[in-house]
């Protein structure tokens, strides 16, 4: 883990910060249709993401710098703020995450080739691919999963 990062619980207090990061990593995706307003987003992130998955949030120097939601083995989301992105936030989430199921799935844009890299990096095998029907943005996507050593997905 980077020297100085925290890994915490999220709760409904940090819908602002986890929305700004969100908004601002898929910004820098020009590939990405704009589907929602950032309220919209904002209202998503506090009432379907904060309030239905186990979120852990990321901090360094005292400035929200990342999450993960996860539900169950599903590990719907994991952002990073593009100013903080390559400074090993995003490995820290996912082991956080990796250290808390026994196994993980998760869908990626097939363009978003970093995130693919990076969780194959972190054991994660791809499994299937989609033509974009299994999303709302309608971009391919892939699914990638994982076990932990001795666990059957």
């Amino acid at each position: 883990m980077p020297p100085g990062l925290k890994i915490r619980d999220g709760g409904p207090a940090d819908a602002g910060s986890l929305t700004a990061i969100f908004l601002g990593a898929r910004a820098g995706m020009p590939y990405l249709p704009c589907l929602h307003t950032d309220a919209e987003t904002r209202w998503w992130m506090a009432n379907v993401v904060l309030a239905g998955h186990a979120v852990r949030v990321a901090e360094a120097a005292g400035r929200v710098v990342g999450f993960s939601a996860r539900s169950g083995e599903l590990l719907a989301h994991l952002y990073v703020d593009p100013a903080a992105q390559g400074a090993g936030i995003g490995s820290a989430l996912l082991a956080d995450a990796q250290m808390a199921a026994p196994a993980l799935r998760l869908f990626v844009f097939a363009a978003n080739a970093g995130a693919v890299s990076l969780y194959r990096r972190h054991g994660f095998a791809v499994i299937g691919r989609s033509d974009g029907s299994r999303n709302e943005e309608g971009l391919p996507d892939v699914e990638m999963e994982w076990a932990a050593s001795g666990h059957e997905p």
